[in-house]
């Protein structure tokens, strides 16, 4: 049963599959969690580009992704890191989306070293028996995919502009669920360590680190704590300023984005993706 559930086609498989496959032709690799996934669309980028992001991807999981295909990114110009109002607090592991993990260890075949739980290993310890069986069925039998909710350059596609969110409603509950005590945060030194990790890894390849902060509707930015906010901007000038071949764009309140943009809050849907996505890849050819 645990081999016949891991080769069901998802999107942590597929990115995988292709990473492999294609590392020494990526010139852009987008990383970073749901904010990208969702908003960052490679077909509209000029550049051999590929969205590696995945939703509630932390930093550690970015920079194990770029460390395994390190070598093989032969071509590699660019790398675009989201740093949102959460990104230097937070971490998969200790998240409500923990379970996770276990797609990293079992197809990325990468792990941070920070977690010894066995059921992550396997997918057969992830869920209920009979809903296991009832994948196997329906994709075996019945030949339906369900676990692909990317498109073939990584970007999720699921958030379309006919469904959409309450605004306000996500605004201040992904607000709160994002918020954390920054003063006794456990994360932030570690986060922000790898940020500059992750520079300099670019560096040893001659590439360049795109730092952004994505577009959310007003109901969300207006329900963040200022300090939290205020903290992390401040780190990515300062860490930017240090760095030749870092640079950041604050997109979190551009004007350019109305509610038409979001699927709810604090995500893009399909038109704000392509609206954001060619933003980037014109400030990528003014490089």
């Amino acid at each position: 049963m645990e081999l016949l559930l891991t080769n069901i086609p998802n999107d942590y498989l597929f990115k995988n599959k292709y990473l492999d496959e294609n590392s020494g032709e990526i010139e852009t690799l987008i990383l970073g969690s749901s904010h990208t996934y969702y908003g960052v669309d490679p077909q509209f980028m000029n550049h051999k580009a590929f969205n590696s992001a995945a939703i509630s991807q932390s930093l550690d999981y970015d920079y194990e992704i770029l460390k395994k295909y390190e070598s093989r990114l032969k071509k590699l110009k660019y790398i675009i890191i989201p740093v949102d109002y959460f990104s230097l607090f937070s971490k998969l592991e200790t998240g409500i989306e923990s379970w996770r993990i276990k797609n990293y260890i079992i197809y990325y075949h990468i792990n941070t070293g920070n977690n010894y739980n066995r059921s992550n290993h396997f997918e057969l310890f992830n869920g209920k028996i009979s809903d296991n069986i009832e994948r196997i069925k329906e994709y075996y039998i019945h030949h339906k995919v369900k676990n692909i909710t990317c498109n073939k350059y990584g970007s999720g596609v699921i958030y379309s502009s006919t469904k959409k969110k309450d605004l306000v409603e996500t605004g201040k509950s992904a607000a709160k669920r994002h918020t954390q005590n920054i003063h006794d945060n456990l994360y932030f030194k570690e986060n922000t360590k790898i940020l500059k990790n992750i520079v300099q890894l670019a560096n040893s390849k001659n590439a360049k680190v795109i730092f952004i902060t994505c577009p959310a509707n007003k109901t969300y930015v207006e329900n963040l704590n200022a300090a939290q906010l205020y903290a992390t901007i401040n780190f990515i000038n300062r860490l930017v300023k240090s760095s030749p071949n870092a640079s950041y764009y604050n997109f979190l309140t551009d004007k350019s984005f109305n509610d038409d943009d979001f699927y709810d809050a604090d995500h893009l849907n399909k038109i704000g993706a392509k609206k954001l996505s060619l933003k980037i890849d014109n400030l990528l050819n003014e490089k």
